[in-house]
């Protein structure tokens, strides 16, 4: 099959690959979309702690069952499909919550295991699919793992009707994260980013106000108002205290930057502490959040159509790589389709 070779960092190409060996309770996908995102552009550049070489990543995807489990199938040939990439011991107390992304050996694959998307076909256990309705056996599909980061994030913050939130970074899951906090009730929304591109798609999606950052987020932030909740997806001392600084009392600050390093990040603790603020970290998903990222996906609370910029055939994908590293304020989502290949 053609894959993506990811041999070491910054040195991959599209080749022939020996379909992965399987047992009797994995099925063979047929990919038909493929999403990069930040942690494949982070395992490409060398960036990431967890990437292994040789390997073919990718880990948002919509496909089709193209030969079913050996053993008693629950899916058959052609059944639309995505799958929870997410892989634990299946033993642990975490694995017995339904937590495994806490399990201490979880494994996603395309992440830290090879086998990834960025493939014409892939093997998976079975148990890893999830069915997807007819309304999202398109492009769309291939948002439901970036939207369930969102719904995670959601879920995680405990937000109420009528809350006031922002949301710092305006990337793709920021963007969704904006919009599954609208979908679920917030009052008032509003999109932190450096880019001034951005202003544009977030008028489009609704949401109350853009800020773009400046030198000091935290006085820019004010203009504002407090928030009840604030996401935070970069991670930095400065997006971080500003976080704090434009919390109301007792409000909420939910981090989800991936530490790429093992340098602590500070948090301005005595401005914390005053205002007897919830500090909540939000770390990928659960199972359960992919039912609730279809969910919206088929309600149309998520612009889908928005969210996609590109679509490259596989055998492009380093001009994929290259737009998507060297253009980021056209792009949120560029997408791989493996069928094609010219």
């Amino acid at each position: 099959m053609h894959a993506l070779l990811l041999e070491a960092p910054n040195r991959f190409s599209v080749t022939e690959r020996p379909l992965p060996e399987r047992g009797d309770r994995d099925v063979v996908l047929r990919i038909h979309r493929a999403g990069i995102c930040a942690t494949d552009i982070t395992t490409i550049k060398g960036e990431s702690p967890v990437a292994i070489y040789p390997m073919t990543p990718g880990h948002e995807l919509i496909a089709t069952v193209e030969e079913p489990a050996a053993a008693a199938p629950a899916f058959a040939k052609g059944d639309w499909v995505t799958i929870y990439p997410t892989q634990g011991c299946g033993h642990c107390d975490a694995c017995a919550r339904k937590e495994d992304n806490h399990c201490a050996t979880f494994r996603v694959q395309g992440v830290h295991r090879d086998g990834g998307c960025f493939a014409e076909f892939m093997v998976v256990p079975e148990d890893q699919l999830l069915a997807v309705p007819a309304t999202l056996r398109n492009d769309a599909g291939a948002l439901i793992e970036p939207t369930a980061v969102a719904t995670h994030a959601i879920r995680r913050s405990a937000l109420k009707s009528g809350q006031r939130i922002a949301v710092i970074g305006a990337g793709s899951i920021g963007l969704l994260i904006a919009q599954a906090a609208k979908a679920a009730g917030a009052g008032y929304v509003a999109v932190v980013d450096r880019l001034p591109e951005r202003a544009e798609t977030c008028r489009a999606l609704g949401f109350d106000q853009f800020v773009l950052s400046d030198g000091n987020l935290a006085r820019t932030l004010a203009q504002y108002g407090e928030f009840d909740i604030v996401f935070d997806n970069v991670g930095a001392p400065a997006t971080l205290a500003a976080a704090v600084d434009a919390l109301r009392t007792r409000g909420t600050l939910v981090m989800l930057a991936f530490p790429h390093g093992s340098d602590p990040v500070t948090l301005p603790y005595p401005k914390v502490y005053r205002k007897e603020l919830d500090v909540i970290v939000s770390r990928n998903y659960a199972r359960e959040d992919f039912t609730a990222s279809i969910a919206l996906l088929e309600g149309g609370k998520i612009d889908a159509a928005r969210m996609i910029t590109a679509t490259y055939p596989l055998a492009k994908f380093a001009d994929a790589f290259a737009d998507l590293r060297d253009n980021p304020a056209r792009h949120l989502k560029i997408l791989i389709s493996p069928k094609e290949q010219v």
